[in-house]
């Protein structure tokens, strides 16, 4: 037998003898969870025997999380480096340690110290530190110690042991099976990686993790009655924005797009073909947080805003340069969503009135434009016209760089919450609402929106007039970041779409 066969059939015998040691004499870990009131003593249950109440977030065995038995993402990074690499820079990677999020739960605490103030927040928590929820670390007695995986927000081992969802329940409705994974061990995970593989829930193995169903879970909000008021309150409803879209009909997920590598070339090709393209994946799970991606804001700002530096062996610069990457996918997923177009006169009298009509048309979004946490999350429209001079003749939806503001008079989409005395909520304390109004509706995918414009034509106007119109988007408004958080910095908006033409004056 030659010496590189004799390797190989060594090789793969003491490959065969390690996967037999794992299985069989390796000790197989039992379910891990812990028991409320036993296991975690003071931990507070106000709304019954469910310890993650009133979250919809739950275990498979019903117990607590023992959080000595989590891996956390750099462990997971040992192996799958790639897939660090993009979450670490992905808003997923900080939904509870990031700021704007840590500022309004603070808010609401406060608010609601009195009567189960901090219990409250595993509302919340269900989806932005599903770790601290589980393990019970969201409790008025520090009952339990902070563990790494905390610091991760929605870490790899939430979403890979998930087992079932209720996408319309919502506020994290996931069941995670995370008490009874048992090859968090090295040795087992080199000795039999495709167990590993099968128990981590590759898409292979469960269709939910590729599935609508599964984003879902989180990204439909009802607030319950435990919270607040008489009534459940929908707050975000993106996942059945998709269900009844054509979309859901063509059978293309919510992970097809914000799990491409390129979401922008994904929407472009969809439309250029009509074709579905190939699922290709990757964890950056790119969305519209363009704010926390800006690694080029002044002062370290981003990395404040993030909660800190990442975990795990990457530099600062590899991490920044990183999150410039994921900035521009964002950008590019936000000019990919709408177009413009302008129904204008070709020509128009002095001293008259002409009539423009913008349309926005969501044409790349897989569900309402704008979506998510609408109280924050806006876009509007700035139409401005100039004559030949460069007079501005007409300007609607102005943003003032200076003091963060937007014209009060511009078409804007947002929602306005409002509290028990009527009074708006600017800083999203969303256990406050009693009511809130749209000022004007989002646009469901593949529909739009016709703004008419009196665009007034003064008798010294000089011709031709030129008309720009631009779609703004903007993450947050300025009082959250100016009362809140006291920084200040100004929100800065993005462009989604621009259009301009020339109307002549005969």
């Amino acid at each position: 037998m030659s010496k590189p066969i004799r390797f190989l059939v060594v090789g793969g015998a003491l490959t065969l003898i390690a996967f037999f040691a794992a299985v069989f004499l390796l000790p197989k870990p039992q379910g891990t969870g812990l028991v409320a009131g036993e296991d975690i003593p003071f931990y507070s249950m106000p709304w019954g025997d469910n310890p993650f109440a009133p979250g919809n977030l739950q275990t498979a065995d019903g117990k607590m999380l023992n959080a000595k038995n989590i891996p956390t993402a750099e462990f997971c990074a040992q192996c799958h480096e790639k897939e660090y690499r993009e979450w670490v820079s992905s808003i997923h990677s900080v939904t509870g340690p990031d700021i704007l999020y840590e500022t309004a739960i603070g808010n609401n605490e406060v608010a609601h110290k009195n009567r189960f103030g901090t219990e409250k927040i595993r509302w919340c928590d269900s989806c932005h530190e599903p770790v601290n929820l589980l393990m019970g670390e969201i409790n008025p007695l520090a009952v339990v110690g902070p563990s790494e995986a905390t610091a991760e927000g929605t870490t790899c081992i939430i979403c890979h042991t998930a087992t079932q969802a209720d996408p319309l329940a919502g506020n994290g409705a996931l069941t995670l099976d995370i008490n009874n994974i048992n090859n968090y061990d090295e040795a087992l995970i080199m000795a039999a990686p495709a167990e590993h593989a099968r128990s981590m829930q590759a898409k292979t193995h469960n269709p939910l993790i590729g599935s609508s169903d599964f984003c879902g879970a989180c990204h439909t909000e009802i607030r319950p009655v435990e919270i607040n008021g008489g009534e459940p309150m929908l707050l975000q409803n993106t996942y059945e924005e998709w269900q009844k879209s054509e979309y859901a009909e063509k059978n293309i997920q919510c992970q097809d797009c914000h799990m491409h590598p390129d979401p922008a070339a994904y929407i472009s090709q969809l439309n250029e073909s009509g074709q579905v393209p190939e699922r290709i994946v990757s964890h950056r799970f790119v969305g519209v947080n363009y704010l926390l991606t800006d690694s080029n804001l002044p002062s370290n700002l981003v990395t404040f805003l993030r909660g800190g530096l990442p975990p795990g062996d990457i530099s600062t610069d590899e991490w920044k340069a990183d999150l410039l990457e994921q900035n521009r996918l964002i950008l590019d997923l936000l000019q990919a969503a709408a177009d413009l177009s302008i129904s204008a006169p070709e020509s128009v009298s002095l001293n008259s009135t002409a009539t423009l009509n913008v349309t926005i048309a969501n044409t790349g979004a897989g569900h309402n434009l704008p979506t998510g946490a609408l109280d924050q999350r806006h876009m509007w429209l700035e139409v401005k016209v100039t004559d030949a001079t460069g007079k501005v003749i007409y300007h609607s939806g102005e943003f003032n760089a200076k003091t963060g503001q937007i014209d009060p008079n511009a078409v804007i989409y947002i929602k306005v919450l409002r509290d028990k005395s009527g009074e708006i909520i600017n800083e999203h304390i969303l256990f406050n609402a009693e009511s809130y109004t749209f000022t004007r509706d989002p646009i469901p995918a593949k529909s739009s929106d016709t703004i008419p414009y009196a665009i007034p034509i003064p008798a010294e106007a000089q011709g031709p007039l030129t008309v720009e119109t631009t779609l703004w988007y903007r993450l947050a408004l300025q009082e959250f970041v100016t009362y809140s958080l006291n920084l200040d910095v100004i929100v800065p908006p993005v462009v989604m779409e621009k259009m301009k033409m020339e109307i002549e004056i005969r």
